[in-house]
């Protein structure tokens, strides 16, 4: 039998032969027991500090803080203020990802009572923890959607592997956006190759790789991709390594992204041929801000042009096309905003 969680009372895992899941195959976390897991925007994440929250850079790109709403951390209910990617976000890994996974959330007020989350110092453990409210089932596995995407906190025991072995798995198997392995992140796998196979899935991202105890938490990875079919192909689970961005994390005073929304308008006709004009009326960038224009179609979302005209072709005829402004400086991106029209 494989050996699970068993740290602390209420925090136990009971291996069972079935199908490959996501960060566990073991029963569910007390979230009580972890306080400092947190949840942001749909991912995962860590109390560093009193007033700041480590997650991954794509849970962030594009929100606002507003977008990231509310989180309760024990009972103790706070917003999240602003937040920044790390200085490399423009480094994209793949479509939807950066090579440089991390950002930083900061809360409207400090925490207290719970444990803050140390950070690594670089040294290798032989095994970790992921811990997430990721799928709870690979995809494929012939689970209920109910059973899938309970939201559950669930953690799972994986093994570190070396860079060269990692890069050697993901060769020519690339992931459906594009990931690829530097040697800027780390990996960890199931322990054994055999079921129940323990990884990291949809929805497990920002979360930790962590040692240590519920009390005295070490973070040494945050969830950044992993293979498509969540541990089922074999493939480890990637993180971004934390022991290279403690500058970043603990930064006194990090170039925040900017955190200003409008209203965006279009003006002209939404008739074939003629041009649409995309505004934000008001808007004035914060000092050091860039602000991009770009029109996609609707509802996929393929991008038609760049800039803030857009000339409309006979192929939008019948469909929505939309132009969504963002501002950006070294912190990060964030959607301004989005308007659209229906041409006909």
């Amino acid at each position: 039998m494989k050996r699970c969680l068993a740290i602390v009372a209420g925090v136990s895992c009971l291996a069972a032969a079935a199908p490959a899941v996501a960060v566990v195959n073991c029963t569910k976390v007390d979230p009580t027991m972890v306080p400092w897991f947190v949840s942001v925007s749909g991912c995962g994440g860590t109390l560093v500090t009193a007033t700041r929250v480590l997650t991954a850079a794509h849970c962030v790109r594009d929100h606002t803080p507003a977008d990231l709403g509310a989180v309760t951390i024990a009972g103790q209910g706070r917003t999240y203020t602003r937040f920044a990617m790390h200085r490399n976000w423009r480094h994209a890994n793949g479509s939807s990802n950066y090579l440089d996974d991390v950002a930083i959330v900061e809360l409207s007020d400090p925490v207290s009572g719970v444990p803050t989350v140390q950070l690594g110092s670089g040294v290798e453990p032989e095994e970790a923890w992921i811990l997430g409210r990721g799928r709870a089932d690979a995809p494929g596995t012939g689970h209920t959607e109910s059973e899938t995407l309970d939201a559950s906190l669930r953690m799972a025991p994986l093994r570190s592997l070396a860079d060269a072995e990692c890069a050697a798995l993901f060769k020519g198997r690339p992931t459906a956006a594009g990931e690829r392995f530097d040697t800027r992140m780390r990996c960890s796998i199931d322990a054994d190759g055999e079921a129940p196979l323990y990884s990291g899935c949809f929805g497990d991202s920002g979360g930790p790789l962590w040692t240590g105890t519920p009390d005295a938490p070490i973070q040494v990875g945050v969830v950044s991709w992993g293979g498509d079919r969540c541990g089922t192909d074999h493939l480890p689970s990637v993180f971004a390594d934390v022991a290279r961005y403690r500058d970043f994390i603990l930064a006194p005073n990090p170039t925040w992204a900017p955190t200003r929304a409008g209203k965006v308008t279009i003006e002209g006709s939404a008739r074939r041929g003629h041009v649409l004009t995309c505004r934000v009326p008001g808007y004035k960038p914060q000092p050091g801000t860039a602000v991009a224009y770009r029109w996609k179609a609707l509802p996929r979302k393929n991008v038609l042009a760049d800039g803030r005209t857009y000339k409309l072709r006979r192929a939008d005829r019948g469909h929505r096309v939309a132009c969504f402004v963002t501002a950006s400086n070294d912190g990060g991106p964030v959607l301004v905003g989005v308007a659209s029209r229906l041409v006909r």
